[in-house]
């Protein structure tokens, strides 16, 4: 299988890994190009916000399926980048150090025990992604901690929130890395994906707009797990990483 290089940053050749340990001959699923980048490339923590990572999307045409049109419910998997970045979606090596970084893993009991609904207008919508063969699907996402500026590891290991003067309040936090959050200055970082959360990807062979019913639908049939997803041809994504540089200062522009 061909390889090719991510679009950003000096990351690793996109490989191929399937959402399930293994895969028949006869599987016909189709094949998803997954280009991660972030933007920009760089990082310094006298910035106010973190920079944008952002997944892009193909439905490759070159694949043994002959779909040109697929849907993916996305919602707790790292196709969702927020979910990701709350739940150990990305991974994050250090290349300084050539060690992994722990990462925040957040899980939401209450939001587990409610159905999931497949009904325009409901909570669910944004989690239902369509693919067209050759176009591509990007999905963005601020590469840290919602509304809250980046520190450095040297404030968040601390275990609180800060004030504007850098000063702990009583608010606790995570310790573990959300993005650019705990990351530290001068090291340098190789950003993925958590391939084994690609297996919980669920896909049909339609668009997003046929799959969801009427707004204000109830009753019978209105549940995401009562539309037949495909379960027996486990998808197949291609996958790579990309780069980011924690700087010590601003780079100075010539």
């Amino acid at each position: 299988m061909a390889q090719a290089e991510i679009g950003q940053g000096r990351g690793r050749p996109l490989g191929s890994i399937t959402a399930e340990t293994s895969r028949s001959s006869h599987n016909m699923a189709p094949t998803i190009n997954i280009e991660l980048s972030i933007s920009p490339l760089t990082h310094c923590f006298s910035r106010r916000s973190a920079p944008t990572i952002s997944l892009k999307l193909t439905l490759l045409t070159d694949s043994l399926s002959s779909l040109d049109t697929i849907t993916l419910y996305t919602e707790g998997t790292p196709l969702h980048p927020r979910h990701a970045l709350a739940s150990a979606g990305f991974t994050i090596t250090d290349l300084t150090t050539q060690q992994p970084v722990k990462l925040i893993k957040w899980y939401n009991a209450q939001r587990m025990a409610n159905p999931r609904k497949r009904v325009r207008g409901c909570f669910e919508e944004p989690f239902f992604v369509t693919l067209r063969a050759g176009e591509a699907e990007e999905l963005t996402e601020v590469f840290g901690r919602p509304n809250f500026r980046p520190h450095p590891w040297s404030v968040v290991k601390l275990g609180h929130e800060v004030d504007e003067a850098g000063n702990p309040l009583t608010a606790r936090r995570s310790v573990c890395v959300t993005g650019v959050d705990g990351m530290e200055p001068g090291h340098e970082y190789e950003v993925g994906i958590n391939t084994d959360g690609l297996k919980k990807v669920m896909w049909a062979p339609a668009a997003k707009d046929d799959i969801l019913l009427e707004k204000g639908s109830t009753g019978p049939g209105t549940n995401l797990a009562d539309y037949p997803w495909i379960k027996d041809q486990p998808l197949e994504f291609r996958v790579g990483t990309t780069i980011l540089k924690v700087l010590e200062e601003e780079e100075k522009e010539d």
